[in-house]
Order: C-alpha cells, then sequence, then structure tokens
C-alpha cells in the first residue's frame, strides 16, 4: 500500500512536472519570454538535473537576447551527470555562437551528435536552432535540421519551422515558403508555420497583401492566444483601420505579458487615433511613473506626435533621446528620415540633415525605401538651393540603383551643370549617350558641358556632340527647332572664328535657316560672311 502511494505520487509530480514544461515552452512559441522564463525555472527548481528543463529554460534566456543568463543555466545545469548530456552542449554551443566563437561552438556541436550516436533528433534539431544566432551557420544548420528529420520516430515539426528560418536567413524565400510547407504537413494547425509563410510575404508589400493576412488569421484560428500573429495584424491596421487595430491590439493584450513595452502600444493608439495631445500625456505619465523601467519608444511615440503638431524642436530632441536609449531592433528607418526633416525645418547644419537621411539609408532592408530616402534627401537640398549637395545626393541615387533610369543620369547630371561642375556633368552625360544614343538629352547636355569647358571655342571641345545632336533632332525639326539652332550656331561661330573656313560656316548658317528662316543672326551674320567670302576671292 505504501508502495502504491509512493508510486502515484511520483507519476503526480512528473505529470505536473512535464504539463510545466510543456506550458514554458508554449510561452516561448507565443513570444512570452517573462512568462517562459518563470515557468522553466519552476521546473528546474523542481528538477535541477532534467536536462530538458534546463535547456529550455537557457532557450528563453537566448530569446531574451541574455546569453549570460543562458550560460549560468548551463553551467549549473551541467555540473555532475549532466556535463556530457548532448543537448545542453549543443546550448552551451549555442552561446558560443552568439559570443562569436563558431569554431568552439562546432566542436560542442560535432561532440554532441557523437555522444548521441547520430540518433537523437532532439540533438539535431537543437543544433538547427542554434544556428539561427547571429554568427550562425545557416547552411550548417540545415544540414543537421536535414539529418534529423530522417532518424527513426521523428516528429517535431518545428525542425521544419527552424529550417525555414535558416532559408530565410539565406535569403531563400522558396526554400523557408518549402520548410514550412513541410512542418504544416505535419500539423496542419501549426499557427508558427502559418504565420512564418504570411511574414514573408509580408516583406514582398502590400500586393501579397491577401496572402499575408490570410495567413495570419488562420494562425489565429489555429491558436486564438498565438501573439505574434496578433501582433502584425496590429500593426499592419495601425495606420489604415484604427477600429481593427484597437481590436487586434485588445486580443493581443488579453495573450501576452504585461509591462513597459504593452503599456507603449497602448499609448501609442492614442496617435493612431489621431489625438497626438493625449498620446503625449500619456507618454509622459509612464515615462515618470516607470522611470526607467519605461519603454524607450516613449520617446519616439512624443516625438512623432509633436512632428504632427507642428513643434519640430521638440520632435527632434526626442528623437535623439530616443536614439541614445532605444535599442537597436527597436529602431527603423523612417525614425531617421523623420529627425532629417525636423533637422531641416529648424534649419540645421546640412551635415547633420545628411547624417541622418544617411543612417535611414543604411538602417533599411528595402531597397526602393534606400533610393526613395536618397531622392527625398536630393530634391531637399535641391529646393533650398544648396545645390552641390544636392547634386552628391542625385549622384548616390546611381551607386544605390543597380539599374539607374535615364532620368537618374539625367537629375544627376544636370545637377553638377547647376553647380558648374562641367568635367563631372560630361562624364555623367558620356554615360547617358552610351544608355541611349538614340536620345537627344545626352548629346545636348554634354554638347552644353564642353562648350563650357572649352569657354573660348578654341579648342573645338564641342563639335561633335554638336553634330550628333544635330543629327537625332533632325527626326523632328519643329520640336527640336532650338536645339538644332544652337548646335548650329556653335558650328558656325567655331568654323568662322576659329577656322576661317567661311564656306562651312554660311553651311551651318543656312542649317539655322532651314528651321528658323527668319532668324535675324543667322541672317545678319551669313551676309557679313558672304560679303567677306566674296571680297577674299
Amino acid at each position: 500500500m505504501k508502495l502504491s502511494l509512493v508510486l502515484v505520487s511520483f507519476l503526480m509530480t512528473t505529470l505536473v512536472s512535464a504539463q510545466t514544461l510543456q506550458d514554458g515552452r508554449k510561452f516561448l512559441y507565443q513570444q512570452r519570454f517573462q512568462s517562459a522564463k518563470e515557468t522553466l525555472e519552476k521546473v528546474v527548481a523542481a528538477a535541477p538535473a532534467n536536462p530538458e528543463a534546463i535547456y529550455w529554460l537557457a532557450q528563453a534566456h537566448f530569446e531574451s537576447k541574455d546569453v549570460n543568463a543562458a550560460k549560468d543555466v548551463l553551467r549549473k545545469g551541467m555540473e555532475g551527470a549532466n556535463g556530457s548530456n548532448p543537448l545542453l552542449l549543443v546550448a552551451m554551443g549555442q552561446a558560443e555562437l552568439v559570443e562569436k566563437k563558431a569554431n568552439d561552438a562546432r566542436q560542442r556541436f560535432e561532440t554532441a551528435l557523437s555522444l548521441s550516436k547520430g540518433k537523437d533528433p532532439a540533438v539535431f534539431v537543437a543544433i538547427g536552432k542554434a544556428n539561427l544566432e547571429e554568427g550562425g551557420d545557416p547552411a550548417y544548420g540545415i544540414e543537421k535540421l536535414k539529418l534529423g528529420v530522417a532518424v527513426k520516430n521523428f516528429k517535431d515539426p518545428m525542425a521544419h519551422v527552424y529550417m525555414g528560418d535558416l532559408f530565410r536567413k539565406l535569403m531563400d524565400g522558396g526554400g523557408a515558403v518549402s520548410s514550412y510547407d513541410n512542418a504544416l504537413v505535419m500539423d496542419p494547425k501549426l499557427a508558427i508555420a502559418k504565420y512564418k509563410k504570411g511574414k514573408i510575404y509580408l516583406t514582398q508589400g502590400n500586393d501579397q497583401r491577401d496572402l499575408f493576412l490570410n495567413l495570419f488569421n488562420e494562425a489565429i484560428l489555429d491558436d486564438p492566444s498565438y501573439t505574434p500573429a496578433l501582433y502584425d495584424l496590429y500593426v499592419y491596421y495601425y495606420f489604415r483601420n484604427v477600429n481593427e487595430a484597437t481590436k487586434f491590439f485588445n486580443l493581443y493584450k488579453a495573450n501576452t505579458d504585461p509591462g513597459p513595452a504593452l503599456d507603449y502600444e497602448e499609448a501609442s493608439l492614442q496617435f493612431a487615433s489621431a489625438d497626438f495631445k493625449n498620446a503625449i500625456v500619456k507618454a509622459d505619465a509612464l515615462l515618470q511613473s516607470q522611470g526607467d523601467a519605461a519603454d524607450a519608444r516613449l520617446y519616439r511615440l512624443k516625438a512623432y506626435s509633436f512632428d504632427k503638431i507642428g513643434d519640430s524642436v521638440n520632435a527632434l530632441s526626442l528623437l535623439e533621446t530616443f536614439f541614445q536609449k532605444a535599442k537597436p531592433d527597436q529602431i527603423n528607418s523612417d525614425n531617421y528620415v523623420v529627425a532629417a526633416f525636423n533637422a531641416a525645418k529648424q534649419k540645421a547644419a546640412p551635415e547633420k540633415i545628411e547624417y541622418y537621411f544617411n543612417k535611414s539609408i543604411e538602417a533599411d532592408t528595402v531597397l526602393a525605401n534606400k533610393i526613395d530616402y536618397a531622392k527625398k534627401a536630393a530634391d531637399y537640398f535641391k529646393k533650398n538651393s544648396l545645390l552641390s549637395i544636392s547634386a552628391d545626393w542625385y549622384l548616390k541615387i546611381l551607386t544605390i540603383k543597380p539599374k539607374p533610369s535615364n532620368v537618374d543620369y539625367y537629375n544627376a547630371g544636370l545637377s553638377f551643370y547647376n553647380t558648374q561642375n562641367f568635367a563631372r556633368s560630361d562624364s555623367l552625360f558620356t554615360i547617358y549617350k552610351s544608355n541611349y544614343p538614340n536620345d537627344n538629352v545626352g548629346y545636348l547636355w554634354s554638347f552644353r558641358s564642353r562648350k563650357n569647358i572649352d569657354t573660348t571655342g578654341s579648342i573645338g571641345m564641342a563639335i561633335q556632340d554638336a553634330l550628333d545632336l544635330i543629327k537625332v533632332t533632325e527626326i523632328d525639326k519643329v520640336k527640336y527647332k532650338s536645339q538644332i539652332v544652337e548646335a548650329s550656331g556653335y558650328l558656325a561661330n567655331y568654323f568662322a572664328n576659329v577656322k576661317s573656313d567661311y564656306e562651312s560656316s554660311i553651311k551651318w548658317f543656312d542649317k539655322i535657316l532651314e528651321v528658323d528662316p527668319t532668324n535675324a543672326d543667322a541672317i545678319k551674320y551669313k551676309d557679313i560672311l558672304s560679303k567677306r567670302l566674296s571680297s577674299k576671292k
């Protein structure tokens, strides 16, 4: 009877421990890191030698970006018999990846595989997950996950999810989607796999709106408490539909951990509602009550609100505070753009404005956005008559764009022409001519640039461009009349004054009169040259 009671007690403890471990893992899955840590700490306290519990508590710290706390858990957990536990060796290797000790990490992984004789799927999966860390090797992680899914009795769909994440690190969207689909074959209601597929389509822009919104909503249907999908839907609707945003925020709030980050999001809904003054009031209240624990994004919330009500002094000052206090992943490219424009409103030094535009380009990973920021900078400096700086920014667009257009070359070339940097202007329009040989624009501005370099006309530097310009514009003598007159006048002047070749000069005055029969100068100088020529004969 005593033995039966002991067995029942043991079984009850085991069931409670397993259930709690499962809860901890679910919190991690939902990105509720604080709840995960608190739950898993209780599991480890109840079973300090349980390697699986130790591993997942370490993972909770890794997900919270606290590698030192993860290592402390692992060191303590690996005392005694667990010192050579394969799962914990992998986790320690994960810590070494975070610390940029890739060789040490690789040794840990291979040792773990050797100790488990390559037969434990959990070890392969852990290696795959570990290589998601900064400093990890995605190709190596994928290789080990593929070996893991081939092991007998494999049944963890998260292996395919991690594989998809590793493919994404390799910028292989097709491989990622295929991996998430494999996870869904194993578990059709795996919310994280649907969510991560949605994230891929989200990065492709609003053209894929139906796909990613459907996937996010399907994830929530499968798991109504899956906070990442709830959060992304809240963010998506934030600037589009404040009522929908509020709905998803309230669902998110009901299923996530309380804390300063959540308080920030709630306050920011005032901004989404265009209640900028109340957003400032709520942000101030949180900053005052929470002190150093407050979310740094509250400073950005206040800055954006002041920007909306036209107070550029407070807007820029608060953004600068935000940049000092925020974590790197809290800062996005738009924050620097707003800082640039508020600095501009205050007529700050051009160097300061340029600094923020450059930071916006560095911070954004989308090529189209980088180009847009450079264009905004170029246009701003042009509008404010800072033409040399504007020219440099138009040139920067050419370095950012893989295939600059004729308009890009035109904007850059003309901007340098307007700063009287005729050599740089000519070099850009020379590229234009090469790329667009049937377009008059390249010849026109190379001709004008070279004319300004050879100010006396004695070298005849612009002759070939003048000839080419006339050739490509003769297709429409009405439309291009002024350009034909300009180029022909240059040639007439060159042959008359430099070469004393009056016959050739008269020929080019005739070209002018061909398109502009009443041109007074052409009539006048042709007559003079004709008389000189007659007298000479």
